[in-house]
């Protein structure tokens, strides 16, 4: 598959669309006329992780942070992003990154940390909702199908794991053909009364120009009689965190002695304002930095925040409001979105039977975290 119709496929997938504004995933590089064959996943993009895509004859890397993110004014061999951009050029190996829109996809991270840690009643820390709008056509009976398949096509009316989810009501149409045009049906100068279907569906911001658009050019009529209206409904879809209960509460003790077997840890590190026994039920997890949200933790009723990184004077806030700190490290915290997006990509190819092989790097992350608190 062409890099151009492959990032078209990444781009819904991965729905760039809800990336942060500050962010720049999607395509960093690469030639969109040449054929990828090969993708190698991986969280950050190394000299050694560039070493594996080329070993297992990758065309393109996906990775979650991405290789360019603030805009760059040189790019020359003497600094190792110039010299890993330059490496990347010479064989032909694209870059696309999933990175904050990966961060809020409830079937992402947050779901990983659900299963892993045993929560139940899980939230995001901070919900994550698009614009959604209701989209209105009117048509007549015999091209309501035609139509409703063109408004589907595009994704209209898709809620979670329902699709086409449309609602139809008949009624009768009036108008009044002046002279020079063209009606489907009546006469030019007579009032006309036509039987119409109302077909409506809701959609995102995101698809709306693409669904309006589909279904004019499906509609029947010289001019299609169309409605969009604004929704000041907001419909949850993800978010940055994740915040749940355990099936009981547990020791503060017994609960971090477990959690280098529920993640696989060598190590991490934990705080809290004393050394008096303390029962964990409410857990709150953000990978990655969670310094943006520390307002919001701070208000969250949970027991345990586990984070990817804090820095200091963030932790000792936390801790004030007496929440126990467990820092994992910010490259640690966020390496299973390597298995989460070759999981995502592996099914999404199987099922379009799209033949394009995945290899999963190996240690493409960093290891790095603040010294903070006791260790355990």
């Amino acid at each position: 598959m062409i890099l151009k119709e492959l990032e078209n496929r990444l781009d819904g997938l991965f729905l760039k669309s809800r990336a942060m504004s500050w962010d720049n995933a999607g395509l960093q590089l690469g030639d969109v006329e040449n054929n990828v064959k090969k993708i190698h996943i991986s969280l950050d993009i190394a000299e050694h992780v560039l070493g594996q895509a080329i070993q297992n004859g990758a065309d393109l890397i996906l990775c979650h942070h991405p290789l360019i993110f603030k805009p760059l004014k040189t790019i020359n061999t003497a600094d190792w992003k110039g010299k890993l951009l330059y490496s990347l050029i010479e064989k032909g190996i694209a870059v696309y990154a999933a990175h904050t829109n990966y961060d809020i996809d409830p079937e992402g991270l947050s779901s990983h940390f659900m299963q892993k840690l045993g929560l139940k009643e899980g939230f995001a820390i901070q919900p994550y909702s698009e614009q959604w709008y209701k989209f209105v056509i009117f048509v007549p009976p015999e091209a309501e199908e035609k139509v409703r398949h063109a408004i589907c096509s595009k994704g209209g009316g898709k809620w979670r794991d329902y699709s086409c989810c449309t609602f139809n009501t008949r009624g009768t149409g009036t108008f009044f053909p002046q002279k020079g045009s063209q009606p489907y049906s009546g006469q030019v100068g007579k009032l006309s009364f036509a039987k119409e279907v109302r077909i409506e569906c809701i959609l995102n911001e995101a698809i709306l120009e693409d669904v309006v658009n589909q279904a004019v050019k499906a509609h029947p009529y010289q001019e299609a009689a169309y409605d969009v209206y604004r929704l000041e409904n907001r419909f949850e879809q993800g978010g940055m965190g994740v915040a749940g209960r355990l099936e009981k509460p547990e020791n503060l003790h017994d609960f971090l002695k477990s959690l280098k077997d529920k993640l696989g840890l060598d190590h991490f590190r934990w705080s809290k304002k004393n050394r008096a026994k303390k029962m964990i039920e409410k857990v709150a997890v953000v990978w990655g930095s969670a310094n943006s949200l520390k307002e919001k933790l701070e208000r969250l009723d949970c027991d345990l925040i586990m984070a990817g990184e804090l820095n200091e004077h963030n932790v000792q806030d936390l801790m004030a409001q007496d929440k126990v700190v467990v820092e994992l490290g910010h490259g640690i915290s966020e390496k299973w979105a390597i298995e989460g997006m070759y999981d995502k990509l592996r099914a999404y190819f199987a099922k379009e039977k799209i033949d394009i092989g995945l290899s999963k790097s190996k240690n493409g992350y960093h290891v790095w975290r603040y010294d903070i608190g006791e260790r355990i």
